[in-house]
């Protein structure tokens, strides 16, 4: 993640967000983001603070830093610090101002966005106008991952003594499904849970400490998903979360956090970004398994390509990958 100038306060952005909320620069590490990045490097006073505005209200940041401080059983300077050396912000009020808009944003209703979007039927340079929305979220996405968190997903995934299981809300869990389907190829023990309640309730039956759960959850969080990442991490499981940048409230007892952008070209949030950065993950534990990732691919391979179909009908005899009529060399 490229973190601001410590020096400098939050720079305001001069473009007009996409999903049209005012002050708002989605390309930016949200507050709560930051905070999480930074807990490994916070002393033990700071770190109070992160875990009263992280597991807290949202709205806790909005009190004066004197309560703040009470809240979190620290000093008024220590809260002045931390907003300003580990957040970045010239002062609390800055802070608080960028709080309150993002906020805004993290409540807001589909049909608010929908309703702020400027919308404009299919016209000349309409597909490249979308395709560069996209590409500048699927780039910040991917670039903005964090190499310690990722690291530290792509660990957890590559160990082939961890079961996985993976499970989203309304939309998101198709993007579950999606890498499911990609680490069920390069390692064994990888499953989908739909979301349907007999479903998650055998899912959460079985899972133990052995157990990493990567859990899809976007604006506005799902009850249902966040209930069954917390049963999980009770039971010992570890916690890999797919969020957007104002992070789902799992983001606190998440052992790796992954956010991505879901501002596109529709009124409607994007998915893309989430599916590059689901890729980008896989390919990297495609890389750390190596030869094992190999191996079962070509084991799955065997098996799949017995009972699918696929066109071209190849000869009897023929090579995999060979063309009708062709000879196998």
């Amino acid at each position: 993640m490229n973190d601001m100038d410590q020096n400098a306060g939050p720079q305001p952005d001069s473009r007009q967000p996409r999903d049209g909320l005012p002050g708002l620069n989605p390309a930016a590490p949200m507050i709560a983001e930051r905070i999480h990045h930074r807990l490994g490097g916070l002393s033990a006073a700071e770190r109070r603070v992160a875990r009263v505005l992280l597991s807290g209200a949202p709205t806790a940041g909005l009190e004066s830093s004197a309560k703040l401080a009470d809240h979190a059983g620290v000093s008024g300077a220590t809260v002045s610090r931390f907003v300003t050396r580990v957040l970045g912000f010239r002062n609390y009020a800055d802070f608080q101002h960028a709080l309150r808009n993002e906020i805004k944003a993290r409540v807001v209703s589909p049909v608010e966005a929908y309703r702020s979007h400027r919308l404009e039927p299919a016209s000349a340079g309409f597909a490249d106008r979308s395709a560069v929305a996209l590409g500048e979220s699927v780039m910040a996405s991917v670039q903005g991952l964090d190499a310690t968190e990722l690291g530290r997903a792509t660990t957890l995934l590559a160990d082939a003594h961890h079961y996985v299981v993976a499970l989203g809300g309304s939309f998101s869990h198709l993007v579950a499904g999606y890498l499911v389907a990609i680490l069920r190829e390069i390692r064994p023990g990888v499953r989908l849970v739909p979301p349907m309640a007999p479903e998650r309730a055998a899912a959460l039956a079985d899972i133990g400490k052995r157990d990493v759960v990567c859990a899809f959850d976007f604006r506005r969080y799902e009850r249902d998903t966040q209930e069954f990442a917390a049963a999980a991490k009770d039971a010992g499981a570890r916690i890999i979360l797919f969020t957007d940048p104002w992070l789902s409230p799992i983001a606190d007892i998440a052992d790796a956090l992954l956010p991505a952008q879901v501002v596109g070209p529709s009124p409607f949030p994007s998915l893309a970004p989430t599916v590059a950065v689901a890729e980008t993950l896989s390919t990297a534990v495609a890389g750390a398994l190596g030869d094992a990732a190999r191996a079962h691919f070509e084991r799955f391979g065997g098996f799949a390509d017995h009972w699918i179909r696929f066109w071209p009908q190849a000869e009897p005899g023929a090579a995999s990958g060979s063309v009708p009529g062709e000879s196998a060399s």
